[in-house]
């Protein structure tokens, strides 16, 4: 075999913006310490042939895949619904003008090991796109587009090495890090919800709900407060209670407080979309036991979790 090459992306989670982002409102996102690799094997054998091995956080085979990229065709698989997707990422590449796989004769093996549970939701697809973008030499957010679209946000954060905020302005991205102070993300928790959200569907959701300027000004301005370095954990959690009104009212959907935890004194907001996935907390006395004693085990702090 030629010489490998090695990609990795990180996760996500978005802390302002929830299906705002979508019609360019200023939102708030921060990459996760874990995230996922690709690496490449070109083979000896040039037959248009990209075989795929995918591994799970716990070094589980998650999937196996054979595809024939030039006839575009599966050839073998463990997971239909896997191997459907990874063909028609490769075909969408093929037609952004991949010189990788527009070549007369190629082939490749490639392995992706994700780094946390699919289920957890912080972005097994996206950090594939990215991978798969940065070794196709294409642009992720075109292949997003093409494949599972989105904002992009996700996109950002794969390659991010802090906060970030994430504007679509006339459909372009524009990302910007930003600094979050220990006074903000030293009072924060994290909390997986033992659900897994498609987001997708509430993506849908919103989108048969009519399009306010109004709320998606409001989001971008409560965005903007979060970021100024004067302020101050009072304030965030004002703002965040704030943001989780605002969705709530529009979406029709109860914030995650009202429907689980409403005797809890501390402010919580949903990370993405809505139902499912992690959520974060203030962390106040107790907040670890409560939050065990109601069946969920899995809590993080910023330091050990986020950049």
């Amino acid at each position: 075999m030629d010489s490998l090459h090695k990609y990795k992306s990180k996760g996500k989670l978005l802390f302002t913006g929830e299906y705002t982002v979508l019609d360019g409102a200023l939102a708030l996102a921060v990459p996760t310490q874990l995230g996922q690799s690709l690496t490449v094997y070109p083979t000896e054998e040039k037959k248009n042939i990209i075989s795929w091995l995918a591994y799970k956080y716990n070094g589980e085979l998650w999937s196996k895949t054979i595809l024939d990229i030039s006839q575009q065709k599966i050839i073998e698989t463990n997971d239909i619904k896997i191997a459907k997707t990874l063909l028609n990422i490769f075909i969408q590449a093929k037609k952004l003008d991949s010189i990788i796989i527009n070549q007369p004769n190629f082939g490749y093996e490639c392995e992706t090991h994700l780094e946390f549970p699919q289920k957890w939701g912080l972005g097994s697809s996206s950090t594939l796109i990215n991978n798969i973008a940065k070794w196709l030499k294409i642009s992720p957010y075109l292949l997003l587009e093409k494949t599972f679209g989105g904002s992009g946000y996700d996109l950002a954060c794969a390659e991010a090495h802090s906060p970030i905020t994430y504007q679509l302005q006339n459909k372009k991205p524009i990302v910007k890090e930003v600094f979050l102070p220990s006074q903000i993300t030293d009072n924060l928790l994290f909390i997986y919800l033992n659900k897994k959200q498609d987001s997708r569907e509430g993506i849908n959701h919103y989108k048969n709900k009519q399009k306010s300027e109004e709320l998606i000004e409001k989001v971008s301005y409560i965005t903007q407060k979060i970021i100024e370095p004067n302020c101050s954990f009072k304030q965030f959690s004002e703002l965040i209670q704030e943001h989780e009104d605002l969705i709530s009212k529009h979406i029709q959907i109860p914030t995650i407080k009202k429907k689980l935890f409403s005797d809890y004194s501390g402010f919580i907001k949903s990370l993405g979309a809505w139902g499912g996935d992690f959520i974060m907390a203030e962390k106040i006395y107790g907040a670890e036991n409560y939050f065990k004693n109601k069946g969920h085990k899995i809590l993080k702090t910023y330091d050990e979790f986020l950049l």
